[in-house]
């Protein structure tokens, strides 16, 4: 039996309490290494759209934790508090107990740890001991968009049933500048992300209310020939991130994919994963909108630092908080997330006008 309507409330987002500036990195960067290049990576800093990012302690303190355990104790600790909260308050958004939730979809990265997050959430929120759930443990940056589809697609056949997205990365555990000789990618990724969790509710119902945000049609992409764009690697010192030239072109890549997928159907706005300005401007441009009007939130975002798969969750919430302005989600439209692999994941969606019908899937399919 299929569902009536899927629909995904307004996300919570909860970031780190230590806000370290760019220039506080570049300070620091200058202080710890005489690098002929350096000068080069930091010019790379200043454009790559970040004016701060939520730390979860100050920058001392984080470039000076050593070893990969140290740092994986922290960053978990640290993320897993802040799921914690964004999944309280994005419950009472929702206007939820914890025992009202069947279905509990995690999103977690930057730390190894078993049991992860997912088993760890259904204890300290008090969700029932048979929720059913799915973590994600190396998704990353678009985890924030494979935990929505997998939500949305969990609920199939469950009129009534409510899903809790949680995403939560401490990113910050990726700048530890005294472990090597620096590179252009430890220089970048060390300073690009920041600390941050985010929840959001995601209900099938018989009916969604005037101007609530249906889901009608989701979609999962894993790049051909992309293993070599992006990739994390554990070292002694902690966890790292790399990529090759090849991490330039994929986004674009994907575009061909996308608008595929979508099939010429209308998208007014849309959602992007602010992994870097190029990456904004590129997508928007690829779905035929105004980078510069459509890109208003994916952009203040990433000034904000980019929160890996907790992005696409602040410029959703960003958008939908931002119904009478440019960049409003006030049509159909569309949110997109990238991430290593190369993946890519997507939700096209609607805003819902009661007594008009069930949404449309492509093929009369339940997602």
């Amino acid at each position: 039996m299929g569902i009536d309507v899927v629909m995904i409330g307004r996300p919570v987002v909860v970031r780190a309490g230590h806000r370290v500036s760019t220039d506080d990195l570049v300070e620091d960067l200058r202080a710890r290494h005489d690098h002929p290049k350096l000068p080069v990576w930091v010019r790379m800093l200043r454009s790559a759209g970040v004016e701060w990012r939520p730390w979860s302690a100050p920058l001392a303190e984080t470039a000076g934790r050593a070893g990969v355990g140290v740092r994986s104790r922290a960053a978990y600790e640290a993320s897993r508090d802040r799921a914690v909260t964004a999944a309280q308050d994005a419950l009472v958004e929702a206007g939820l107990g914890p025992w009202e939730v069947d279905v509990l979809v995690t999103t977690h990265t930057t730390s190894w740890t078993i049991p992860g997050l997912d088993v760890d959430l259904v204890g300290r929120l008090g969700l029932r001991p048979d929720v059913e759930r799915i973590g994600l443990a190396t998704a990353a940056c678009v985890g924030g968009g494979h935990a929505l589809v997998h939500a949305v697609r969990a609920l199939r056949g469950r009129s009534g049933g409510r899903a809790l997205v949680v995403a939560a990365e401490d990113l910050s555990t990726l700048y530890h500048p005294d472990s090597g000789p620096p590179s252009m990618q430890t220089v970048l990724y060390g300073a690009l992300f920041g600390d941050a969790a985010g929840a959001v509710v995601v209900s099938a119902v018989e009916e969604a209310g005037a101007g609530d945000l249906v889901v009608e049609d989701v979609w999962q992409l894993v790049l051909p020939d992309s293993a070599d764009a992006y990739w994390g690697v554990v070292h002694e010192s902690g966890v790292l991130f790399d990529s090759s030239r090849a991490a330039t072109s994929a986004p674009g890549r994907v575009l061909p994919f996308l608008t595929g997928w979508l099939d010429g159907r209308p998208v007014e706005w849309a959602a992007v994963h602010p992994g870097g300005p190029g990456i904004i401007a590129g997508t928007l441009a690829g779905l035929g909108l105004d980078p510069e009007t459509a890109g208003r939130h994916a952009r203040d975002s990433l000034a904000g630092g980019n929160l890996g798969g907790v992005a696409l969750l602040d410029v959703l919430a960003r958008t939908l908080a931002d119904d009478d302005g440019d960049g409003g989600a006030s049509g159909p439209g569309v949110a997109v997330a990238y991430g290593p692999g190369f993946t890519a994941a997507g939700l096209y969606l609607t805003r819902a006008v009661p007594g008009a019908g069930l949404p449309a899937h492509p093929g009369g399919s339940d997602f």
